[in-house]
């Protein structure tokens, strides 16, 4: 039998408890410094994104987790990859990252809306992510307690909508087709 994005339910759950671990971390050491935070930052979208493209590869509509992975990845690089960046520039980069994240989740929604009875979940993260995008852009320079916080508070709620989206593909998933099929 053909594997589908249904098969994979469990990654978007797996992405929900890292970025929900992250989110935690992140509230709970607000002081830490720029390239601690950094290093968790870049762990963060490497692994979200290593997680998203394994997801694609499992799929035969494999474009939107594959691009949506490649820009997390990318970024995680870029992050570890420049660690003297002022904060400023990071700051430019995790809202730069959280649009175009979430205009792929959006797009996908749009795309899979006659496919699937939940898109409305990914839209969802889509818009969260955008939302987060532009209030980091309009004022990067605010505090970077306020940042930090705003960045956990992202984190635990994009964690949240991935894991229930994971059960609700996984219920999804069952109702078509039997068990062990």
């Amino acid at each position: 039998m053909e594997k589908t994005l249904l098969d994979y339910w469990w990654v978007p759950l797996v992405r929900g408890i890292v970025a929900i671990l992250f989110g935690v971390l992140v509230l709970l050491w607000p002081a830490m410094g720029v390239l601690v935070f950094l290093a968790l930052i870049a762990a963060y979208w490497i692994i979200d994104g290593a997680l998203s493209i394994y997801y694609a590869s499992g799929a035969r509509n494999w474009g939107w987790p594959f691009w949506g992975g490649l820009v997390s990845v990318v970024a995680g690089i870029a992050a570890v990859a420049a660690p003297g960046i002022a904060t400023l520039s990071i700051l430019i980069v995790i809202a730069v990252w959280a649009i175009a994240r979430g205009l792929l989740e959006i797009y996908a929604a749009i795309k899979f809306r006659h496919v699937i009875n939940f898109e409305w979940w990914l839209a969802l993260t889509g818009a969260i992510s955008i939302v987060f995008g532009v209030l980091v852009l309009r004022n990067p320079a605010a505090g970077a307690l306020a940042i930090v916080t705003l960045i956990g508070a992202f984190a635990i709620a994009i964690g949240v909508v991935l894991i229930l989206a994971g059960f609700r593909i996984k219920r999804f998933r069952n109702q078509r087709r039997p068990m062990g099929v």
